[in-house]
């Protein structure tokens, strides 16, 4: 158990309110006994006063935050998932979800679709201690937009921000919101740059071929520059990304978040995990500096499998792994079980 904040600090209230969430919950899931006892994954909430508190990990375990209607079932389960003891709660996002016909089976735009970086503040304050692994449509907003609403997440979260950006798929959105879905690809690379520029120098001048920016700055700016994964692939392709993604990320990215329809494929995302790891060495930079995070699909998954599964991952250099959950079948007692009983299982392994 990590030692933190005194309860009656800033802290200890998000703790206290994070043990009650957990414990309302754990009154109305159902337990699993073991030598005469009730058991379930923690009694107790890890307490920090900073992520930079945490000991490293070479794999680090969390989960997605559901498409939940109520906003009370959301602050019930983000309060209850801290306190199961996981690293990282992940979400998605889309701005202006436009109807199309390649919508993924899972997903459609009827879906309680929430703002990335608003969310993102939602769960900052109701947590101390987990990772906020927001996924962002970033050619959606503007570099600038985007590097002050990041910076001022991650320091009012304690450095608890970490992005994945991708281009999004759904073209009428990228048009709606003012881009070109042409050169939606382009402008991410300068996006990119942009923002770590706005997070170290006191003022940046820019002149790209789609980003322009005079003698401007990001105040206050992040005590860190904020990580910046990519996400992404080709629904038609099974989740796997193109060439053209690949290299993109293995350049500019400091990680790799698995788009969804990877975690039903473990031989393809095998296959997309070692051709990144590659490149990344072809472009002189050290795969043990690149984060790779995989995903372990619970709800489609037999219990004996989670395990096998959680192990094929981290033999193939993943960092990070995603109990993913976002669909949210049953509501929010229904996955805190599920979380609770992956707990049990692999007790010790991470």
């Amino acid at each position: 158990m990590e030692e933190g904040s005194k309860p009656g600090g800033q802290h200890g209230s998000s703790a206290r309110r994070s043990r009650a969430a957990v414990a309302a919950l754990q009154r109305s899931v159902p337990s699993w006994t073991g030598k005469g006892k009730k058991l379930y994954a923690l009694t107790e909430v890890p307490r920090v006063t900073s992520s930079q508190q945490r000991p490293p990990r070479r794999l680090r375990i969390g989960g997605d935050l559901p498409y939940f209607d109520s906003r009370h079932e959301l602050r019930d389960y983000v309060q209850a998932f801290e306190g199961l003891g996981y690293d990282h709660l992940g979400f998605g996002e889309h701005v202006l979800p436009a109807r199309a016909p390649n919508w993924p089976s899972d997903v459609s735009p009827c879906e309680p679709w929430h703002e990335a970086f608003t969310q993102a503040a939602f769960v900052a304050a109701l947590t101390s201690r987990i990772e906020i692994a927001a996924s962002v449509l970033l050619p959606l907003r503007s570099a600038g937009i985007a590097a002050k609403q990041a910076a001022e997440i991650d320091i009012f979260s304690e450095g608890r921000l970490r992005l994945s950006v991708s281009v999004g798929w759904n073209r009428e959105e990228v048009r709606a919101l003012g881009a070109d879905p042409e050169t939606r690809g382009r402008l991410i690379e300068e996006q990119v740059e942009v923002m770590r520029l706005l997070w170290t120098e006191p003022f940046v001048t820019y002149r790209g071929k789609l980003i322009e920016i005079v003698d401007v700055a990001v105040n206050p700016r992040p005590e860190r520059p904020v990580p910046v994964w990519m996400g992404g692939g080709d629904f038609e392709g099974g989740g796997v990304p193109g060439p053209v993604v690949l290299d993109r990320m293995a350049r500019i990215a400091d990680g790799y978040k698995m788009f969804g329809p990877l975690m039903r494929d473990v031989d393809a995302g095998l296959d997309v995990i070692r051709r990144l790891r590659a490149l990344v060495a072809e472009h002189g930079r050290d795969p043990g500096d690149f984060g790779i995070e995989a995903r372990i699909p619970l709800q489609l998954l037999p219990e004996d499998a989670w395990i096998e599964r959680l192990e094929t991952w981290r033999q193939a250099g993943a960092t990070h792994i995603t109990l993913s959950n976002r669909r949210g079948a049953g509501g929010a007692k229904a996955e805190i079980a599920r979380l609770t009983r992956f707990r049990e299982l692999t007790d010790g392994l991470w």
